[in-house]
Order: structure tokens, then C-alpha cells, then sequence
């Protein structure tokens, strides 16, 4: 049975997309079934792997009820469920319908078996889609950049999980952080990562990922960063953060 991972964050420009696509090839990588998840009407999961230009289903068919989960392979044992821009009017179509928390769970569950691991890219908001991600997930991950800005806003995160897991999925079982876009040159990052760690302890992943230009550069490729340089410091980065889930036994 796959372990559900939702990647969020409210604020956009902290990695997510980056996260869901790289974390998704590496633990592929690690000889792991993956499926992603494009849960955001900006589609930019989808078109960091190419797939918007061919495509003739989306997620967002799915949870309307018009066929089961679009699969697209990426490669052997690394699959995408894309999205379209049709998907932002989503929320207002179900807005009345009853248990519109749980459709993404209910889309996801025919093929839970095939996977080891479920990535949801979720949209930069705390809207009814990533509501329905957490609702799916067994696990959050959040991407923050070492800002103040971003880590004030984590606080909104963390109660939305914690009514989730008391209202609706008591399988969520908790978050993780995951430190993105740092320059160690900087001490405004450094400072930035000493608050997370001691306000957050054993949540924070021991993995940074560092900025680094290749992770740009493979997406305008088209391909994942262990595909376009596997050398580089955000193939060593995203490598270490696949391992450190693996290990992780419940989280």
C-alpha cells in the first residue's frame, strides 16, 4: 500500500513543485514505485515533465467522476497524474456537494496498491484542493525557504493539518520541513535555519537543499535533476532527502 505524501506550503516560490518532481525521481531512483500528483491548476508539475503538450486527461476529470485517475509514465515505475488550468474551477463546481473533502481520496484509492509512494504537488493556498491532499495524505511535507515570511506562515499550516487529522483523516500522522532555496553564504539563511530547527527539532529534515542552477536548468530540460546532472550539489541534495524519508518509519 503506498505511503501518501502531500507537498505544501501556502506560500508559492518555496520549492514544491522542484520538491515533488526531484523527491518523486529519487526515490524512483532507490528502486521505489512513484506516483505524483499535479493537484494545482498552474499545471507546473506537469509541464516540468513535457506532458501538457500531448495531453487529453487531467486530475481534474477525476475528481468530476468522467473516467478513473489519469496515469502518464515517466519512466518504469515513475508515473504522473497531470493537471490542466480547468482544475481551478473545481472548488466552486463541488462547493455544495457533501464529503467534498474527501474525492481525492476516493480518485486515489484504485491504485494505492501500485505504489510505494503518492507525492501530491499542492496548490500555494489552503483551499479546498490541498484540504482534499491532506484528507488523502499519511504524511505532510513542508517546503519553507529561510525567510521570517515563511516560517510565520507555517504556523497556519500546522493547525490545518492537526483539524484534519481530528476531524476527518486520523491517518495523518504528522509533518516534516524541508529547508529549500539556501545560500549558506548568507547569514540571513543561517539565522533563518537556526529558528526552524529549534522551533521545530526532530521535524526538520536533516537535508538543505541548496540553490543551485541546475535544478532550474533540468527544469527547462524537461527532466528530473538526477537525469540532467546527477553530479550536482541538488542531485546530492535531493538524494540525501530521499534516503532521510525512506529511514523515516512513521512520520
Amino acid at each position: 500500500m503506498a505511503h501518501i505524501i502531500s507537498v505544501i506550503n501556502h506560500k508559492g516560490g518555496v520549492g514544491k513543485t522542484t520538491s515533488t518532481a526531484n523527491i518523486g525521481a529519487g526515490l524512483n531512483l532507490l528502486k521505489k514505485r512513484v506516483l505524483m500528483i499535479d493537484l494545482d491548476p498552474q499545471a507546473n508539475l506537469t509541464r516540468h515533465f513535457g506532458v501538457a503538450k500531448t495531453l487529453d486527461e487531467a486530475i481534474y476529470g477525476a475528481l468530476t467522476g468522467e473516467y478513473p485517475l489519469p496515469v502518464v509514465k515517466i519512466k518504469d515505475g515513475f508515473d504522473l497524474a497531470p493537471s490542466h488550468q480547468d482544475l481551478v474551477g473545481w472548488e466552486k463546481l463541488v462547493s455544495d456537494e457533501p464529503g467534498r473533502e474527501l474525492f481525492l481520496r476516493d480518485v486515489l484509492k484504485p491504485v494505492e496498491k501500485k505504489y510505494d509512494y503518492i507525492i501530491i504537488d499542492c496548490p500555494p493556498s489552503l483551499n479546498l484542493l490541498p484540504v482534499n491532499a491532506l484528507c488523502a495524505s499519511h504524511s505532510i511535507l513542508i517546503t519553507v525557504e529561510p525567510s521570517l515570511f515563511s516560517i510565520e506562515g507555517m504556523s497556519n499550516i500546522f493547525n490545518a493539518v492537526q483539524k484534519v487529522r481530528t476531524r476527518i483523516n486520523k491517518e495523518l500522522n504528522g509533518c516534516r520541513i524541508l529547508i529549500t532555496r539556501y545560500f549558506a553564504s548568507k547569514k540571513l539563511h543561517k539565522d533563518a535555519e537556526e529558528m526552524i530547527r529549534k522551533n521545530y527539532e526532530d521535524l526538520v529534515f536533516k537535508t538543505i537543499i541548496r540553490t543551485n542552477v541546475a535544478l532550474e536548468e533540468a527544469v527547462m530540460s524537461g527532466v528530473d535533476i538526477f537525469e540532467y546532472d546527477s553530479r550536482s550539489n541538488g542531485a546530492k541534495d535531493y538524494k540525501s532527502v530521499c534516503n532521510e524519508i525512506i529511514e523515516i518509519k512513521q512520520w
